[in-house]
């Protein structure tokens, strides 16, 4: 009777976990990170276009892309990199070629004269500033996942389900890009008051953070559009 009874204890926990597991929205997660779904996600996202880019509603004070500046879309190649407050990639990313670093700027979201997203995309397409950024941040789930074989985060809306997707693409610090498919680095138009640095996410498979990086640097864009 004792051995009946752990037999079904045991079977019942079998069950629950792998009941569990059918529920994970992501099954090849590494790492889920920002808490609990208010909705559940939408098994296909729901896209729309803007001024002829793609876009994706997450419930949010803006519209999120689904690709990169120059990129196809999430699933195509990463796209441009530059340096925070240029509008081209340079051939090699140091300070002393830098047209920002040390230099006092302001907020440059839609500067076409420094914005790549406003500069390149246009009507109304920019960069992220910081606080959209953090939106993104605290108001969606992020799952470190893969997508074609590219990994970075899935990021599902607290709000309405609906997800986009941001590669590991990895940063240019000089000549040639690192990290890739490790790290994602991704600029906001937010500068730092030092003059020296901006603010820009940054993730791996183990967490997310916003903080300053060198505006020599080479990152990506994701750019946003206001409802």
């Amino acid at each position: 009777m004792r051995n009946k009874a752990f037999y079904l204890c045991g079977l019942l926990l079998f069950i629950a976990s792998g009941a569990a597991y059918a529920q994970n929205p992501f099954d090849n997660a590494v790492k889920q990170i920002g808490g609990t779904y208010d909705v559940p996600p939408k098994t296909v996202a729901e896209r729309t276009m803007k001024y002829g880019h793609q876009c994706a509603d997450l419930g949010l004070s803006v519209l999120w892309a689904t690709s990169n500046i120059d990129a196809a879309n999430s699933r195509g190649y990463y796209g441009r990199i530059v340096a925070w407050g240029e509008l081209t990639e340079n051939a090699r990313f140091t300070e002393s070629n830098s047209e920002n670093s040390g230099k006092a700027r302001q907020n440059i979201s839609g500067d076409i004269n420094f914005d790549v997203a406003a500069h390149v995309w246009k009507h109304g397409w920019r960069m992220p500033t910081r606080r959209e950024m953090q939106e993104l941040r605290e108001k969606c789930i992020w799952t470190w996942s893969e997508e074609s074989g590219r990994k970075g985060y899935k990021i599902v809306s607290k709000i309405n389900g609906n997800y986009i997707f941001l590669p590991a693409v990895g940063i240019n610090r000089r000549d040639g890009i690192s990290e890739m498919n490790k790290r994602g680095y991704y600029w906001t138009a937010t500068p730092d008051n030092n003059n020296k640095s901006a603010y820009r996410l940054s993730f791996d498979g183990e967490g997310i953070n916003l903080l300053q990086g060198l505006r020599y640097e080479g990152c990506y864009i994701r750019p946003v559009h206001d409802r």
